[in-house]
């Protein structure tokens, strides 16, 4: 009878427990347990094939600057210096991992090429990244994608393991272990209205407005406006074509060319793929505003 009092009671201490404790692995959000930092993504290590394919599709080099937002054990960005001679820097809230990720760094002889950061990812200084790799959750891919397109500069290459961007369409996708990678290339910012000069005597002005790397607008030549379609951007290359009639005649024009700042710089070819001319526009700066985030 004692016995089946002590074992009553022992299950009625276990089922307290469970109904006061967090679930195993998890930590409410702002709170810490034992001193420990309050994590947004739990630690999940990424395969070896799966980091040399997360390097592979961003096509680093020794040129890089690589930054691994909740860099874990500092494996992605160890891999990108010991392989490809790139620098890195791993951010990570764990203490504990950024211990580790220095040990590893010290241990394949590329500590002179990494450094590592106990931070938060959102408040991490990332404008020096060329290539930044991310193995998060959905919700906090959303959450950062504005300080990216914000604080990144155009053409900086963003690999997502496993995660979409939402809307923000990927410029590629790769599959490696039934695990997919998603990457993106951040836009330059093409909005607002530019003064074009080189290709036609009558005054001339474009027109645009933009969703992530997706370009629409209008051009307008004399009094004569034509729609921009097939607008795209790669980085701060812009490409788009424009349709018009010429004496009765359809005629449809590529424009390519190379955004810095409030200048954009390129050529215009015809359907056969001739070029036709050189191309100049200048933005009035009041005028952009800045791309979906």
């Amino acid at each position: 009878m004692r016995m089946l009092r002590a074992a009553t009671q022992g299950l009625i201490i276990f089922f307290v427990l469970l109904a006061v404790l967090p679930p195993w692995g998890c930590q409410a959000s702002g709170q810490q347990a034992q001193g420990k930092p309050a994590l947004d993504v739990p630690y999940e290590p990424t395969s070896y094939t799966i980091t040399q394919e997360m390097l592979r599709i961003a096509s680093v080099t020794s040129s890089d600057v690589v930054y691994d937002l909740g860099c874990g054990d500092g494996r992605i960005v160890i891999t990108a210096a010991k392989e490809r001679g790139a620098r890195g820097v791993g951010v990570d809230l764990d203490p504990a991992r950024i211990r580790e990720s220095k040990e590893n760094a010290g241990s394949a002889g590329v500590a002179h090429l990494v450094r590592f950061v106990e931070q938060n990812l959102f408040d991490a200084d990332i404008s020096n990244a060329t290539v930044v790799m991310l193995y998060l959750w959905p919700e906090v891919n959303l959450k950062l994608r504005p300080k990216l397109l914000r604080e990144l500069r155009p053409g900086t290459r963003i690999v997502s393991h496993s995660h979409t961007m939402g809307d923000w369409k990927p410029d590629a996708v790769a599959t490696v272990e039934k695990h997919y990678l998603y990457f993106f290339i951040v836009p330059a910012n093409s909005t607002g209205t530019w003064r074009l000069t080189g290709f036609d005597p009558k005054p001339a002005s474009l027109r645009l407005t933009q969703k992530f790397q997706a370009v629409m607008g209008s051009m307008s030549v004399g009094s004569a406006i034509y729609p921009v379609t097939n607008g795209s951007l790669r980085g701060t290359s812009l490409r788009f074509t424009v349709e018009g009639m010429i004496r009765g005649v359809k005629d449809v024009r590529l424009f390519e060319g190379n955004i810095s700042h409030n200048t954009i710089q390129g050529t215009i070819r015809d359907q056969a793929g001739n070029m036709v001319s050189a191309w100049k526009a200048i933005r009035d700066a009041a005028t952009a505003v800045p791309i979906a985030e």
